[in-house]
């Protein structure tokens, strides 16, 4: 029995045996199946990190070359830059040498140049300009800012007529503001005359004897207006006495602001802009001045008035165009007083106010400080011509008169308010007394070819109608917000100067 029972025994632990093998075998293989895939893994990722790190280091290498390509364009660079300054510097003492060289000869010229030698005379410049580009007439302390005055000075100092601003003792009868023109600006100065005696010479320190004087006089015109702008031209020069002053001398000044009628109601104008005569306060008519002690004026004349051709009072100066003209004449201005009143008679003639508010904003009770309204635009007014109590025999030469009407002519061929500008100009001088009659042919001659130009209907200088009929959006002057009244502005105006003064005195 012992025998039969051990030999099944043995069979199963055989199998027993071999399953225990195969299950080690197959944990072995799985094992080293688990084993090889982790080396896979491993395998690729230290190729992956040799891949990063040759990128890397390509990058780097890149890198490299980029930052020795900018260090070489830096070095190019400051090489080139160097060069550069080196030229500008070679440049700039170059010019500072021949700077030098030119102030060195113009202190021998002045040097040479002895003032003592020459009697001086108070004359008077009759100045025709065109306002555009510049700020003014007047010279000023802002950097950048054209004036007139500063073209005038500068063709006086070169021409040797003057030796200094001081010495000139320049006054004008008007001072127009930025982008207004002027046809009849007085200006009156003290200049060097070749003159022995006459009216307004003053006569030298010098001995006779060494004075250097001749029989006629200096073409003075002529000369300045050989170194001044086009749109600058001295028209006339005159002879006054050493006393006379064109601020202070003048009786009256006449403006004259241009405007096309194109949906205006014209009688309405004219009968706001007769209101204007008369002295009143135009507080209402101006933008405050706090140096000023009164607002008080007296105005002559204000009229509205078609503006017609030099041959006919039928004819319109302008073919293509109808051109009217705000007249006003005045002893005085306040600052932007006619381009205020202009700004309502505008209103009037749009049929957004009645003629009526002229008087109300006259009449200082009612209407204290003046509505904050819009002045009319710069470019179309002109100041016109200036009057005097003494008779001014101006002076005239057949070589400059050839020359204005050269320009004016240019003008009539540019713009519409430009050919207004130089026609006016023409007039003007037209009714002054000419040294000969040729130059009155040579006047007709030039303004007869006028007719030949056509001018653009595109024309932005002159004013003109608001084409939108309707009252949409528009505020009433009287309802608009006011400015701040003028003993106010006046006060602390005052009020800053008196700070002003006691630094000054603490200093």
């Amino acid at each position: 029995m012992s025998l039969k029972e051990t030999k099944p025994n043995q069979r199963k632990r055989k199998k027993d045996y071999q399953t225990k093998k195969e299950e080690i075998e197959e944990l072995n293989n799985k094992e080293q199946k688990q084993n090889k895939k982790e080396n896979d893994k491993e395998n690729e990722n230290k190729k992956e990190k040799e891949k990063e790190n040759k990128k890397e280091k390509e990058k780097e290498k890149e890198n490299k070359k980029e930052k020795e390509k900018e260090n070489k364009k830096e070095k190019e660079n400051k090489k080139e830059k160097e060069k550069t300054n080196e030229k500008q510097e070679n440049k700039t003492t170059k010019q500072k040498k021949k700077r030098k060289r030119k102030n060195q000869k113009q202190q021998k010229k002045q040097k040479q140049f002895n003032w003592n030698l020459y009697n001086r005379r108070r004359i008077v410049l009759q100045v025709t300009y065109d306002g555009e580009g510049y700020s003014g007439f007047a010279s000023q302390t802002y950097p950048h800012s054209e004036t007139i005055q500063e073209h005038v000075f500068n063709a006086l100092k070169t021409t040797k007529l003057i030796k200094d601003e001081e010495s000139a003792n320049l006054q004008c009868s008007g001072r127009t503001d930025k982008g207004v023109s002027a046809l009849g600006q007085i200006i009156s100065l003290t200049v060097r005359t070749n003159l022995a005696e006459g009216v307004g010479v003053i006569q030298s320190d010098c001995d006779k004897k060494l004075l250097r004087t001749k029989d006629r006089e200096i073409d003075y015109t002529y000369i300045l207006n050989q170194l001044l702008p086009n749109n600058v031209i001295l028209v006339a020069w005159a002879p006054v006495p050493v006393e006379f002053n064109a601020r202070i001398d003048c009786i009256s000044r006449t403006y004259k602001y241009f405007f096309e009628p194109d949906l205006f109601n014209l009688d309405k104008m004219k009968m706001a802009a007769s209101k204007l005569a008369g002295e009143h306060d135009f507080r209402n008519f101006c933008k405050i001045s706090p140096e000023k002690t009164s607002l008080v004026r007296r105005i002559l004349s204000a009229s509205i008035d078609k503006i017609y051709s030099l041959n006919s009072n039928d004819e319109p100066l302008i073919r293509s165009k109808e051109v009217w003209a705000f007249t006003v004449k005045g002893k005085g201005f306040l600052w932007h007083q006619v381009r205020a009143m202009m700004a309502i008679l505008f209103l009037i003639g749009e049929g957004k106010e009645e003629p009526e508010l002229i008087d109300t904003l006259l009449d200082t009770k009612k209407v204290p400080s003046r509505p904050c309204y819009m002045i009319a635009p710069e470019w179309p007014l002109l100041f016109y011509f200036c009057e005097y109590e003494q008779k001014i025999n101006w002076q005239y030469s057949l070589k400059n008169q050839m020359n204005i009407y050269d320009v004016f002519q240019n003008r009539i061929q540019n713009s519409t308010w430009k050919s207004i500008l130089g026609m006016t100009a023409c007039a003007a001088i037209k009714e002054q007394s000419f040294p000969s009659k040729e130059v009155q042919k040579f006047c007709l001659n030039t303004l007869d070819g006028r007719e030949k130009y056509k001018f653009g209907e595109s024309n932005h200088f002159l004013v003109r109608g608001n084409i939108n009929k309707k009252k949409l959006g528009y505020t009433p002057v009287l309802k608009l917000t006011k400015c701040k009244p003028f003993e106010e502005v006046r006060e602390r105006w005052l009020k800053k100067n008196q700070q002003n003064n006691s630094k000054q005195t603490n200093k």
